[in-house]
């Protein structure tokens, strides 16, 4: 038996065991999605390799490898915001010399200082550059704060 045909009974049996898993409710949504992803992912693999297809075939094992890594990371990261560790702090309020800490300034800063350091800060931390929401939000709330107490 070639290997491509152990590999396509293999994925026949993981869908059979995926479909009686969903057809009695066990597990999660979310995991079970996951695993017909695999499942089918698994099967079009040995499909290939079955038709003696080899690199397409493993350029389809790479691409479900680094997919299902992106999807996982992703899945986590919208996980942390549901839970908030990402979010602001509702309910606090940032004092004085926290707002001065944020926009690393001194005391004595004028408007010009306080929007300064606000547009330098935000270009390196806002969220379409690669920052957090939270971080933003803190800037944000840091020149407001200040521009408030000097105006």
């Amino acid at each position: 038996m070639s290997f491509g045909i152990i590999a396509l009974l293999a994925a026949g049996l993981g869908a059979g065991w995926l479909l009686l898993r969903l057809a009695r409710g066990g597990g999660e949504a979310t995991r079970n999605i996951t695993l017909m992803k695999l499942v089918v992912w698994f099967g079009l693999a040995a499909a290939l390799f079955a038709a003696k297809l080899w690199p397409l075939a493993f350029m389809v094992l790479v691409a479900v490898g680094g997919v299902m890594a992106i999807e996982t990371w992703r899945g986590k990261h919208i996980d942390d915001e549901a839970d908030g560790r990402l979010a602001p702090p509702s309910g606090k309020s940032m004092t004085h010399a926290e707002a001065l800490s944020v926009l690393g300034i001194s005391a004595g800063a004028t408007v010009g200082d306080v929007k300064a350091a606000h547009k330098k800060l935000i270009a390196q931390i806002h969220p379409d550059k690669g920052g957090t929401d939270y971080l933003a939000a803190k800037i944000n709330e840091a020149r407001d704060l200040l521009l408030t107490g000097i105006e």
